[in-house]
This record gives structure tokens, C-alpha cells and sequence, in this order.
């Protein structure tokens, strides 16, 4: 038997030689091949070989060593599993002869898990079903799944919808409890709840959305005054008919958001409260909650208030009806007492966006495209959305809101929910303010890891066409926006500070800030909005978006599948191993490989440009391409370009003043209809 202190040498000495060696902790990240790489905590990323790659999956959590290959290269090898978060997955059932595996459909991991006779669930080969990972494969190398469910195959109408919710957890059903607790909702609990709220019935508001919108959430009203205009933006006010803590707020919280697939919608609050008893139905008294916004005759914000009431719309519009009207294209039927807001409102948007365009950053909208889906739910063709004075007016009057919204919690010193974005990332902000440097001269000392830099370096760059390439590198290499607990600048928009309120039937963010100004007195906040609320609604925001463009990208892969036409499309984003483009009629995106063209070419990572000895890659270049294959297992389009065809040196107008600011619109996500 060993002696207590021959124990404690072996323990040290297992020590000693664990601390003489490199080890990291660090997160296992996939790829397209069977090799991998493993992020460490310490912020460097190390190769992980194939054979080390077949015992974890992407994200698993592990410890590793740090070692040298043959040739001197660094690599890791796995030295212990700490966590692996890949509980559930759904993917391909396939089948090799008489064993049986499944085709994951998890990023980064590109082989077969085995599935065990008895875990089948007589799953047939194309089945899209969703497993259980029932062994790990860190022991052996050999991971096993078992069938959980079913979920049908290509051939069934709106799989793709259906198989999405289910890879994302994403419900589309009530619970009894909240059929229940909406049984007792009606008109009546409406009237119930007025009492304490100023009557603003006899104001004509007006809403403004699509045709075939229901859930309104929003409706505005202004007059002229002496210093400019005061605008009143109503907001549907849920948190008034939705008890804390019910069974209907908390399915709405755990959704997070509406989910726009296309042709269909996965709605956060059930039809009854978002398309009846809380959306602004003209002609209805509804709950809402009224900021009210002087705004000066050059488009600043000056005093604000924010108050519950009851209004009564006096009439829906689409934008296009309300384009039409102030355009004087075509007869529109306004009611007598909105023609005089409608004119309020061009005029007021008009201040509004020369105030922000000077002061702060305005972008170009993404053009965004609209998917006509059949009766098999399949896309019967796709047409660019047009944005109109409709649309500009009901955006400016929201950020509007949102920022006084914003300015009101960051004064009140409460934790709350602000949407943050840093700008460039961190990793290339040392790069780009080189090239920013060189492009304006040393001179000008913009700092871009400030706001003020930022915006003004921006501005600039964006004003002048020679320094067009310079915006273009700029606006590729952005941060994404993210919720924060405290006022952070928001660099995108130029502002100090940024939240949303105005879409609480779409968003929880909305709902939550809603929530928290029901603590408004005197005044003053006094209630926060618990910071764990926010890594959770990220996590089902990006869950919402990854739902959404996998159904899209696979719908659009099986448009494209048979499609051999030539397509102009613009350089989205380019790589060391080709470059991402854009058809210009339809916005669906695929990748061009260098490995498909002639000759060798060389990355610049600072201008995101691709030389090669004939011909060079540049963004927003105009080029022709047409599909080469489909990568169905990654729902990727492949395109290649034609050899008959040479590749536009020129850019077009409308690639010139889309595709920048497009991709920094989608890169910030104001989010503020």
C-alpha cells in the first residue's frame, strides 16, 4: 500500500509533466473536409488532422496538446473531451449496402454517423429524420445515433419548412394553457383596461404596411408647429392584455421573434392578440403606448414624452396606396382627416432623413427580392421589392422613436436591452485604418475604433466615388449588431445608444422594453431588464435567421437546379479560394471557385481583391456566370463562368449604389419596422 506522501510525489510529478507540456482548452470548429481546427481560449486557431477530427464534433469543448508535425507545423492533438453540446440533430438517412447511417446535417462535420439495427425506427434511405447522438465518438472514433423522428422526405409539400423547425427546436403550435388563457381575451378586457389612459381616440392616426399585413403595430400622427413638427408614433401595447409571467408570455419569450418563412409565418404572439385584440385595427379602440416627438424644422429631435392611451386608427393604408397618394399617381381613397397627416409626414421624413444623412450614417437598403411560392410550395418566381415614400416615411418616424426610447433608459441608468454594433471588426480594424490612412492622408487622423472616426470616415469615403473601393472594403468587414445590458455606441447608425420598442408584436427585445417602461413613474425607470434575457434571445435570433435561410437556399437551390442560363450577378465577397456573387434579377447568391478557372490567382485580404494573370476580381465587378452544380447535402450553389463570355471590367450604376451599403444594412440589422 502506498504511502500518503508517495501518493502526493506521483501527483506532482503527473503534474510537473502535464505543466511541461503545452496544453490549451479550446473549441473544436469543422470544415468542408474531414480535417479540422480547434479555437482556443487564448484566441488562436491550431489544425486539428483528420484522425483527431473523427473523435469530436464541431463545438465540442475539449482540452488539447500543442504539438509539431513531420514538417514542424503546429497541430493539436485531442487530450480530453470537456463538453459536447451536440445532443440532437437532424440530417439524411442513408443507406450503404445492409448498415445504416445518417447524413448529419450539422456544420462542419462531414461524415456518416453509424445507426445501430434496433435504433432505426425502419427509416428508408432519403428519409430526413432527427437522431440522438447515442455515442460519442472521443473513445473510439466510431460515433452512433438513434432515430427520434421521422420527418419525411423531398417529395413531401413544405418539407422544408417543416424539416427547418424541427433542426432549429422551433415550435408552431400553442400549448392548452395558452389556448386557454386566450379563451378569456376579447374585446371586453380591452375595455377593462382603459381606465388610466389618456384618450386619444379623436386623433386621426393612420397605419401603414403592406396589403396583406394584420399584425400592425404601429400608427402615426402629426401636426405642424412653430419649431417643426410634432410626431406622434402609437405603438401596440401587448404587455397591457398579456398578464407577467402567463403562459402566453412565456411561449412568447421563449419564440423570441416571428419567423417570415417564405409564403408562411411562424408568429411569436397566437393571431388573436397580434392580428385582432392588439393590432391597431382601424376603426377599433386599441392599447397603445404614444411617444411623442418634437422634431425641429431641420430634422433634429428636441423634447419627447412618452404616455399610455387609447387610440382608434382611422384608416389602414398599404405603402403603396400611400405612395401613390402623395406622388398623385392614381386615385387612392384617403380618409378626409389623414390627407393632412400624410403631408405632414412626407414633409417630416424628408427633415428627418437630411438631419440623419448629415449628422449621423443613413445606408441604402439591401435590395431585397419577394419569393412567389405555388401551391407546392416551391418558388414560382422571384421579383425585386420596391421600397417607396411609404416605406421611408414609416422607417424615419421609427428610428425616431427608438432613439428617444433609447436616450430615455440610458438616462434613467437601468439595465435594459440596447442593440450594439462596434463597427469594424477587430481583427481588420488595423488593416482598414491603414488603407484609410493612405486614402485621406494622415492629415485627417480618424480613429475607426471610435464613433466619431468611425461615422466621419465613413461619410467620407462613401461621398466620394474615387474612394468607392475604400467603402466597399469598409462595409465588408463589419461586426454584427448584438443586444447589451448597457449604452454602447451603435456605429452603423451613428448613435451613442440604440434600442427597439416599436415592434413588440413581432420581437421579444420590443415586448421586454415594453415591459420595462410599464415601471415608468414619475418619470423614471425602476425596474431592469435582467441581463441572462439577452444571450438567450441571441441564440433564438440567430436560430430564427438560420431557420429562414435554410429554407430559402434550399427552395432557391431547387429553382436554379435545371437552370442553364448565363446571369449577370455582382462580386458579393471575396476569398483565397474564389469569390461569392449575386445575381442581380433574383438575389440569389452562389460561390465561383478558382479551382474552376484557368491560371492562378493571389488574395489580397486588405482590398478583398482576387488577381490573376488575365483577369482580376474586385467587388461589386459585374460578371457572368451560370450554375455548375448543386451541393445538396450544404444547400450551396455552385456557379462557374462561362468561357465563351468575358468578365465586365465595368460596374454598373446599380451595383455601384446597392451593393455596399446593402451588405452593411445586413450586417447591422436596425431592425426598425
Amino acid at each position: 500500500m502506498l504511502k500518503l506522501d508517495t501518493l502526493n510525489q506521483l501527483k506532482q510529478l503527473k503534474s510537473d509533466i502535464k505543466s511541461s507540456r503545452n496544453i490549451e482548452n479550446g473549441t473544436v470548429k469543422g470544415s468542408a473536409h474531414k480535417f479540422g481546427f480547434v479555437t482556443l481560449d487564448i484566441g488562436k486557431d491550431v489544425y486539428l488532422p483528420p484522425d483527431e477530427m473523427q473523435k469530436v464534433f464541431p463545438g465540442d469543448r475539449v482540452e488539447v496538446e500543442i504539438i509539431k508535425d513531420a514538417k514542424k507545423k503546429k497541430m493539436a492533438k485531442i487530450e480530453r473531451l470537456l463538453e459536447s453540446p451536440t445532443k440532437v440533430f437532424c440530417g439524411k438517412y442513408v443507406t450503404k449496402g445492409k448498415t445504416h447511417f445518417v447524413e448529419p446535417d450539422i456544420p462542419g462535420l462531414s461524415r456518416w454517423l453509424f445507426v445501430p439495427p434496433q435504433k432505426r425506427k425502419n427509416a428508408n434511405a432519403k428519409d430526413l429524420v432527427k437522431c440522438r447522438i447515442t455515442q460519442h465518438p472521443f473513445k473510439t472514433g466510431k460515433a452512433q445515433a438513434s432515430v427520434i423522428e421521422i420527418l419525411g422526405n423531398d417529395q413531401v409539400v413544405g418539407i422544408e419548412r417543416s424539416y427547418a423547425c424541427s433542426k432549429y427546436d422551433i415550435s408552431t403550435v400553442w400549448n392548452d394553457q395558452v389556448e386557454k388563457q386566450l379563451a378569456t381575451l376579447d374585446e371586453s378586457t380591452i375595455e377593462l383596461k382603459k381606465a388610466g389612459r389618456e384618450d386619444l381616440s379623436a386623433i386621426p392616426f393612420v397605419t401603414i404596411d403592406a396589403e396583406s399585413t394584420v399584425d400592425m403595430d404601429d400608427a402615426l400622427y402629426v401636426t405642424e408647429n412653430d419649431l417643426g413638427w410634432m410626431l406622434s408614433v402609437a405603438i401596440a401595447d401587448p404587455c397591457a392584455l398579456i398578464d407577467a409571467g402567463s403562459a402566453i408570455e412565456k411561449t412568447a419569450l421563449l419564440r423570441a421573434t416571428s419567423i417570415y418563412f417564405p409564403g408562411q409565418q411562424v408568429p411569436m404572439l397566437p393571431e388573436k392578440l397580434a392580428g385582432d385584440l392588439c393590432s391597431l385595427v382601424a376603426g377599433k379602440d386599441r392599447l397603445v403606448k404614444v411617444m411623442n416627438i418634437q422634431v425641429m424644422a431641420d430634422g433634429a429631435l428636441g423634447e419627447y414624452s412618452l404616455t399610455s392611451a387609447i387610440i382608434r386608427s382611422r384608416q389602414k393604408m398599404s405603402y403603396t396606396e400611400v405612395s401613390a397618394y402623395l406622388s398623385s399617381e392614381g386615385e387612392v381613397q384617403v380618409d378626409e382627416s389623414v390627407k393632412p397627416v400624410l403631408s405632414c409626414l412626407q414633409a417630416l421624413s424628408d427633415a428627418l432623413c437630411q438631419w440623419r444623412e448629415k449628422n449621423l450614417l443613413i445606408h441604402s437598403n439591401r435590395t431585397e427580392f419577394s419569393l412567389a411560392i405555388d401551391e407546392k410550395q416551391k418558388i414560382a418566381s422571384i421579383s425585386k421589392k420596391t421600397s417607396t415614400l411609404a416605406h421611408k416615411i414609416v422607417e424615419e418616424s421609427m428610428v425616431a422613436a427608438n432613439r428617444c426610447i433609447a436616450k430615455m433608459i440610458a438616462e434613467s441608468g437601468k439595465d435594459s436591452l440596447f442593440i450594439s454594433h462596434l463597427g469594424l471588426r477587430s481583427d481588420r480594424l488595423e488593416p482598414v485604418q491603414k488603407i484609410i490612412n493612405e486614402s485621406l492622408g494622415t492629415d485627417e487622423n480618424l480613429d475607426l475604433s471610435t464613433l466619431g472616426g468611425f461615422v466621419q470616415a465613413m461619410s467620407t469615403v462613401s461621398a466620394s466615388d474615387d474612394l468607392k473601393p475604400v467603402h466597399r472594403v469598409m462595409a465588408r468587414q463589419l461586426e454584427k449588431s448584438r443586444p447589451v445590458s448597457i449604452p454602447a455606441p451603435h456605429f452603423g447608425m451613428g448613435l451613442e445608444q440604440y434600442t427597439t420598442f416599436t415592434s413588440p408584436l413581432r420581437k421579444a427585445n420590443d415586448y421586454l422594453i415594453h415591459k420595462q417602461l410599464n415601471s415608468l413613474k414619475d418619470g423614471k425607470l425602476t425596474e431592469v431588464i435582467d441581463s441572462k434575457h439577452l444571450a438567450n434571445l441571441e441564440d433564438k435570433w440567430q436560430h430564427a435567421k438560420g431557420a429562414v435561410f435554410d429554407v430559402e437556399q434550399w427552395l432557391k437551390c431547387q429553382f436554379m437546379a435545371k437552370n442553364k442560363d448565363v446571369h449577370e450577378a455582382s462580386v458579393l465577397r471575396t476569398f483565397s479560394t474564389g469569390f461569392q456573387v449575386r445575381l442581380t434579377e433574383s438575389g440569389i447568391e452562389g460561390f465561383v471557385s478558382t479551382k474552376d478557372m484557368d491560371g492562378k490567382y493571389s488574395f489580397n485580404q486588405d482590398l478583398l481583391c482576387l488577381t490573376g494573370k488575365e483577369q482580376s476580381f474586385v467587388l461589386d465587378q459585374l460578371v457572368h456566370v451560370r450554375v455548375s452544380q448543386i451541393d445538396w447535402s450544404r444547400k450551396q450553389i455552385q456557379f462557374e463562368l462561362p468561357q465563351v463570355l468575358k468578365v465586365e471590367s465595368q460596374e454598373s450604376e446599380t451595383a455601384t449604389n446597392t451593393t455596399p451599403e446593402s451588405t452593411m444594412s445586413e450586417t447591422i440589422k436596425t431592425e426598425v419596422l
